[in-house]
């Protein structure tokens, strides 16, 4: 089983009492060509157009261009470390055992509109870069389909967990693949509402509750009750498991 999860515009050096015992990893080829690709192409983009590219100013403008500019000075790090958004702040880096962080290295995979896909484990550098934004004459999407998927395909007899939002997760061909998606939502005066920071939250409890358990089947996510949610099986379909917070 392969658990998917979106990265975050926030990032963060951060050190945890484990880090020693994390055997990190590095990008696969194929991929790792692509990313120096983009990484070249961004480089060369003045302040100007980065701000028109990535819809950023001011510190965050000026962020973004030095991540670029000194892209290769910049420190390596474990992608489930470095990542700093809502998501990834639910998970307990600082409690996960060996185990738990063997796991991670085979099991958890996160997108990127700049590294394409890497197990939690694999080392990478502070950037910023959304599916959205157009880098060359093709889409996000397109650039990395191929790709990806050939990657993945080793894993093709494997169940794929998606906790991924739909702007990353929408490139798993799910033809190919046997995808389950797992959706949050969170009922208000009796009605079923997507309040995006609580379902980025819930991933992210979600994620952190298959890595303690070190899930291997289908029937474990169905018992995730952190944060108030419950499994509901009237609004759920064989692909599609839908949790539900009252």
């Amino acid at each position: 089983m392969k658990l998917f999860f979106s990265p975050s515009k926030g990032m963060k050096y951060k050190n945890f009492k484990n880090l020693k015992e994390f055997q990190s990893s590095s990008q696969n080829g194929d991929l790792k060509i692509k990313t120096e690709n983009l990484v070249e192409t961004l480089k060369t983009l003045s302040k100007e157009e980065l701000a028109k590219l990535l819809k950023v100013k001011d510190t965050l403008l000026e962020d973004a261009y030095n991540q670029y500019k000194f892209y290769y000075e910049q420190e390596e790090r474990e992608a489930i470390s470095l990542y700093d958004g809502v998501s990834f702040k639910q998970l307990d880096l600082e409690s996960f055992s060996d185990l738990e962080f063997d796991y991670i290295k085979s099991s958890v995979l996160i997108f990127s509109a700049l590294y394409g896909i890497n197990f939690g484990s694999n080392l990478i550098r502070p950037y910023r870069l959304d599916m959205t934004n157009k880098i060359l004459d093709i889409s996000p999407y397109t650039f990395w389909n191929e790709s990806i998927e050939n990657f993945l395909l080793p894993y093709k007899d494997e169940i794929f967990v998606n906790i991924a939002s739909k702007e990353f997760s929408k490139i798993l061909n799910r033809k190919l693949f046997n995808v389950i998606d797992i959706e949050f939502r969170q009922v208000v005066d009796e009605k079923i509402k997507n309040i995006s920071t609580e379902a980025k939250k819930a991933r992210g409890a979600m994620l952190n509750y298959l890595i303690q358990i070190k899930a291997d089947n289908i029937s474990q996510i169905k018992e995730f009750d952190r944060l108030g949610y419950k499994f509901s099986e009237d609004d759920s379909s064989e692909n599609v498991f839908i949790f539900l917070k009252r």
